[in-house]
């Protein structure tokens, strides 16, 4: 899938206080919904975009205006399709929310993200696995993205000696589970699903 005829999805970058304004038309032939993940929605449930859940969904060729305040959140969130495994078929991109002063603990970021995929549709591969009666839901995937493409066309991250980095490191995937290391190097995790955390090796 794709959004305004771009693929991969161009990740979404916002600073703290910023209110994302999405401006939605439909022209699938189903409903869709648009779901920022890790959003707290307190009073505007409406916006959450969770098909069927808080609301509808969008109608085929019709418009709908998602308005997301993050005056109270920072981290590494992400916006992807709620409705019919449209996450699952490519409709997903990471969602940044920066802090207004940036922290003094590193130099620089880069953004590394993960999905699953298959050249296939969803409903295809469910349709196949049924009529091989694998028990094993959902599909399994063929490949994983690295940033939103084939890990074998990707491009290469670069480091300068002695300066430190923060790795924004997000999975996208529908189920697959991701093991993430840099031989040689020591890492701190120091926030999770747009949390801060105390550093932990």
């Amino acid at each position: 899938m794709c959004v305004n005829n771009a693929v991969p999805i161009p990740p979404v970058h916002v600073t703290q206080g910023d209110v994302l304004v999405l401006n939605v038309r439909n022209s699938l032939d189903v409903p869709t919904a648009v779901h920022a993940h890790g959003i707290y929605h307190n009073y505007t449930d409406y916006y959450d975009g969770a098909e069927m859940v808080t609301e509808c969904g969008i109608p085929q060729g019709e418009n709908f205006t998602y308005i997301i305040d993050t005056t109270n959140q920072v981290g590494d969130l992400w916006i992807h399709g709620h409705a019919h495994s449209q996450l699952t078929d490519g409709f997903r991109t990471p969602f940044i929310i920066h802090e207004k002063i940036k922290p003094s603990t590193y130099d620089e970021e880069k953004l590394l993200y993960f999905e699953d995929w298959n050249e296939r549709a969803f409903k295809d591969m469910v349709a196949i696995d049924a009529k091989l009666k694998l028990a094993d839901f959902p599909p399994s995937y063929r490949t994983m993205l690295i940033n939103g493409v084939n890990a074998n066309t990707s491009k290469s991250l670069h480091f300068e000696p002695r300066k430190r980095y923060r790795l924004r490191i997000m999975s996208l995937s529908t189920s697959s589970w991701i093991k993430f290391r840099m031989p040689g190097h020591t890492m701190h995790v120091i926030s999770k699903d747009g949390v801060e955390a105390v550093p932990m090796e």
